[in-house]
């Protein structure tokens, strides 16, 4: 869990929004009741036990209460609401990289400047509404909500009337819950609407609510779609669409070497490998000073694009296409960047059966690898989050596991599929995804006999 300076947590500029922060996901449960909170606790326990690696933020504006706040939830950030203005609770949204907003009892009117931001945002709003709220058929509190009100992403509440009021107001059923009596049974009707918001890729998200930045988007995409503006524009951007170029680009290559960001990635094995292509994901081994100089970098990060020069990109999207195209349009001095979409390619990947997963930029570099079908491949760096050393080379802080948005089963079986397609020399320097190829291969080779 990431934290931050609570001795300063109440003071202006943080109430502004200002807060140095380092996490990845943030939840952001916001409420003005002791017994609000605690009814949110198994729903934050339960998270907790499901992402290792997502943060919590508490806020209420009573002292007393983010006191009780920062005992009763160890590891979290508490502070006080921001000023009520829409562009502090939108620092808080960006500031503390909130993936969620959490409404926690009855709803204060005053605080429609926080939801009203985060839909600014698309960050996704639930309302939690639990006993000891009053079940009004025509609820005030809920009333103030507006034109926002349309927009909650879901809506738990304790009584019938509640539950009427809002489906009549417009809110389609299936977003609105009553509570279950029964404590575990509550428990899972929050993780079942829950866990799954906090994974979304709010860029794509927010590029799909603004409409000067969809023409932006579309334009690009159109631009790139024609031979003759395409060619004018190569001098600044090119795109290769099949395997086949993108494999003649890199020089048909006889080895590729394919680094993760775990421990592995800089095994002293790993420096004795030769190869003539190298593949890697995001940017963050720049820092470190080992094989700094990739042949493609697989990414969906604004920054990593800035960060990584000379190399081809993989972006995994069309989506991810357009919003890193627009955003390298406006940039009116950017320098010539060279890309692949690997859904334009038609992998696996693409296949209905794995519609819903969203796969790690780690199992799109191996699956675009073997697409390429070198003679030799070697992968490190994949350790499954399961590596002693920790998640990545010289970090114990960060938790072992993914992300929220990535399913440990789902990607282990995406990586296997790609394996499975490979039909050269293959050399695995993670044991953890060395171990799990081999139970597989033993698995299929079992299943095999009995039929046979």
């Amino acid at each position: 869990m990431t934290s931050v300076d609570h001795a300063a947590s109440g003071g202006f500029l943080t109430r502004c929004g200002q807060v140095a922060f380092s996490g990845e996901r943030t939840l952001w449960l916001h409420g003005a009741r002791r017994q609000d909170f605690e009814a949110a606790r198994p729903l934050v326990e339960g998270l907790r036990d499901r992402f290792a690696r997502l943060d919590f933020l508490f806020t209420a504006a009573d002292p007393g209460l983010r006191g009780w706040l920062t005992e009763t939830f160890p590891g979290a950030v508490v502070l006080p609401p921001p000023f009520r203005l829409g562009y502090c609770a939108s620092r808080y949204l960006v500031n503390l990289n909130v993936r969620g907003l959490l409404l926690l009892g009855p709803f204060d009117p005053r605080d429609r400047f926080i939801s009203t931001a985060a839909h600014g945002r698309a960050t996704p709003v639930v309302v939690m509404q639990s006993d000891g709220v009053d079940d009004a058929e025509r609820p005030t509190d809920l009333e103030a909500l507006g034109s926002d009100l349309p927009k909650l992403q879901h809506c738990f509440v304790a009584g019938e009337a509640r539950q009427r009021y809002l489906t009549s107001a417009g809110l389609p059923a299936e977003r609105v819950t009553r509570l279950s009596d029964e404590a575990e049974a509550r428990r899972d009707q929050l993780l079942t609407v829950v866990a799954p918001l906090l994974g979304r890729d709010l860029k794509l998200m927010r590029s799909t609510q603004r409409p000067l930045r969809r023409r932006l988007e579309r334009l690009a995409l159109a631009c790139m779609d024609r031979p003759r503006l395409r060619r004018w524009l190569s001098v600044k951007v090119e795109r290769f669409d099949t395997i086949e170029a993108l494999r003649e680009t890199l020089g048909n290559p006889t080895t590729i070497l394919c680094l993760g960001n775990g421990p592995s990635s800089e095994g002293p094995e790993v420096a004795a490998v030769r190869h003539d292509c190298l593949f890697r994901v995001n940017h963050v081994w720049l820092e470190r000073g080992f094989l700094t100089a990739p042949d493609m970098v697989f990414t969906g990060s604004k920054a990593s694009l800035s960060a990584v020069k000379g190399s081809i990109f993989g972006l995994q999207t069309v989506k991810s296409e357009a919003r890193l195209l627009a955003t390298r349009v406006l940039q009116p001095h950017f320098r010539r960047i060279r890309y692949a979409t690997i859904e334009r390619f038609d992998l696996y990947l693409s296949e209905p059966r794995w519609e819903g997963i969203r796969p790690t930029n780690g199992a799109a570099m191996l699956a675009t690898a073997v697409a390429l079908q070198p003679p030799r491949l070697v992968i490190s760096g994949i350790d499954l989050f399961s590596h002693p050393a920790g998640s990545y080379p010289g970090d114990t802080a960060t938790p072992n596991a993914y992300s929220p948005g990535h399913d440990a089963d789902s990607e282990l079986a995406l990586l296997l599929e790609a394996l499975s397609l490979y039909k050269g020399e293959l050399i695995i320097l993670s044991d953890a995804l060395k171990a799990r190829w081999e139970e597989h291969q033993s698995a299929l080779t079992a299943r095999r006999d009995a039929a046979g």
